[in-house]
């Protein structure tokens, strides 16, 4: 194994002008948009960090990167961030703090710090920091998508949407993978130069400022085939207005459930015959009853009167979960032909963390009903496989995404034609948490090529394209249908596969050259 290189906290001469050029293009990004602007300041973030990975030996290198990911983190994390109970005692809040810190952050930080450590034992030699960690950090953004807090949260896509190209890569990569790929090129990059000749540490210097370009030209450069291709002329949508920023969550009332249904008349009485009339998550305390009416079948039959179908965010009695245990559902809302009205159900599969759900409640139960306000006898639960699937829309299939669920990248919603997410943002007054999870849906939506409808409680509903693009959605505006699936979305299964299995390669080619590097010096030959 190559001998420990000694740290150093100080810039060498040499790093000047590489400092020098990174705070011009900054300077230039923040001239060119905010937008681009963060994207800069991360990338020169990354940057930065991977000098310093390079560069500090022992723990002090272990602990600059933990730090430089704990910030990462706490910077996607818009919703974390935001106040959580204004109402507790600054004591309480800050335990509280902490213990979502040890939930959200401990197991993932510490896997990936195990795994680099392992996969820099396993690759000894030149290339090993440029690879072990971009190989840890792939395991980790894979693994996490299988956990309870999902894989979006704190992720290097969410400020990077505004690179060009990226509608090129996350399709085919996915986004575990794009910033892997972004590490390892860091890594590389930020390499010390070894003691060379001056002509070889030019030649050297050379193929890095070409390494460079070749990926950055291949970052803009467009898709050369097309993902995904039209499917009909899609879903005419119109989303419920709701205040644009509401007074808060609050138990439901009668007053509260007339508001709600007085908005979506409000929206029936103007969508067009045939359109799809979307609420916020949780927009009704319940659905309305087989035997609707009062109130209930005046909403019943002006759907019916108006060829209207209603896909509204509410709650049912969970199927399997004993006791007085609810699931969040989009339940659609589809008049039929010969009179009436049908239905059909999508179950939200991936709970809230901290909001809806805690990891070992038993163990957790008294920070819950502390800290969390929760209730351990009326809960929400997680729906039922067999209520995952997307819904059937006059023959299209829709794509439901509730809330929390636009974080996950796994669920069978990336497979229909176009999505659709309920959320409800009203419980944050935090701007920070909108903007996150319309960038998750932006991720998500390039990631499966299609267009994606995020309606909200508080916020206006934006409409997103392949892209990524996004804009705030008319009062009916057109959800365009598309067929077909990413390179990603057709073979994410392999996703967590495939980093295992790069490893066990990498454990046996090292195990191969150990032997002929272990051989002892022949006598006469050079040191």
């Amino acid at each position: 194994m190559a001998p420990r290189r000694r740290g150093t906290g100080a810039l060498r001469r040499a790093d000047l002008p590489a400092a020098l050029g990174a705070g011009a293009a900054m300077a230039a990004a923040y001239l060119a948009g905010p937008s681009l602007a963060t994207a800069a300041l991360l990338l020169f973030g990354m940057a930065w960090a991977a000098w310093t990975f390079q560069r500090q030996a022992g723990r002090r290198r272990w602990a600059s990167l933990a730090l430089t990911l704990i910030l990462w983190q706490a910077g996607g994390m818009g919703w974390i961030t935001a106040v959580l109970a204004p109402e507790l005692a600054v004591a309480e809040r800050l335990g509280a703090t902490v213990l979502l810190f040890l939930l959200l952050w401990a197991l993932s930080l510490g896997s990936l710090l195990l795994l680099a450590a392992g996969a820099r034992r396993l690759l000894a030699g030149r290339k090993a920091e440029a690879l072990a960690l971009p190989l840890a950090w792939w395991v980790w953004m894979v693994a996490r998508d299988f956990c309870w807090w999902g894989g979006g949260y704190g992720s290097l896509s969410l400020p990077l949407l505004s690179l060009p190209g990226l509608s090129t890569w996350l399709p085919l990569l996915g986004q575990a993978l794009f910033e892997a790929l972004l590490w390892a090129v860091l890594l590389a990059l930020t390499r010390p130069r070894p003691e060379a000749p001056a002509v070889q540490a030019r030649i050297a210097t050379l193929k890095r400022v070409a390494g460079a370009a070749v990926f950055s030209v291949a970052l803009v450069c467009p898709a050369p085939w097309t993902w995904t291709t039209p499917a009909g002329e899609g879903l005419s949508v119109a989303g419920v207005a709701t205040p644009a920023q509401p007074a808060g969550p609050s138990h439901w009332t009668q007053q509260a459930r007339d508001e709600a249904l007085a908005a979506i008349h409000h929206t029936i009485g103007f969508a067009p015959a045939g359109s799809l009339v979307v609420t916020p998550e949780g927009f009704l305390p319940e659905p309305p009853p087989p035997d609707a009416q009062g109130v209930w079948g005046d909403l019943l039959a002006a759907l019916e009167a108006r060829h209207l179908r209603l896909l509204v965010g509410t709650a049912l009695p969970h199927p399997e979960a004993p006791g007085m245990a609810l699931m969040n559902v989009a339940l659609l809302l589809t008049p039929q032909r010969g009179g009436g009205i049908g239905s059909s159900v999508y179950a939200k599969q991936r709970l809230a963390p901290v909001g809806e759900e805690l990891p070992w409640p038993a163990a957790l139960a008294l920070v819950s009903d502390r800290w969390l306000n929760h209730d351990r006898r009326i809960g929400r639960r997680a729906g039922p496989r067999a209520l995952a699937e997307p819904l059937v829309v006059d023959g299209s299939t829709l794509g439901v995404l509730l809330c929390h669920e636009v974080a996950f990248s796994d669920l069978p919603a990336a497979t229909a034609e176009s999505l659709v997410h309920l959320a409800s943002d009203h419980w944050s007054d935090d701007p920070r948490s909108a903007r996150q999870a319309l960038g998750l849906a932006r991720l998500r939506a390039v990631e499966s090529g299609k267009w994606l409808l995020s309606v909200s409680e508080g916020q206006a509903t934006q409409l997103v394209d392949p892209q990524g693009h996004s804009r705030r959605a008319l009062a009916v505006d057109r959800l365009p249908a598309r067929q077909g699936l990413t390179p990603f979305i057709r073979w994410r299964e392999l996703q967590p596969a495939a980093p295992v299995a790069l490893l066990a390669a990498l454990l046996l080619a090292s195990r191969r050259s150990r032997p002929a590097a272990s051989l002892p010096a022949l006598a006469g030959s050079p040191p």
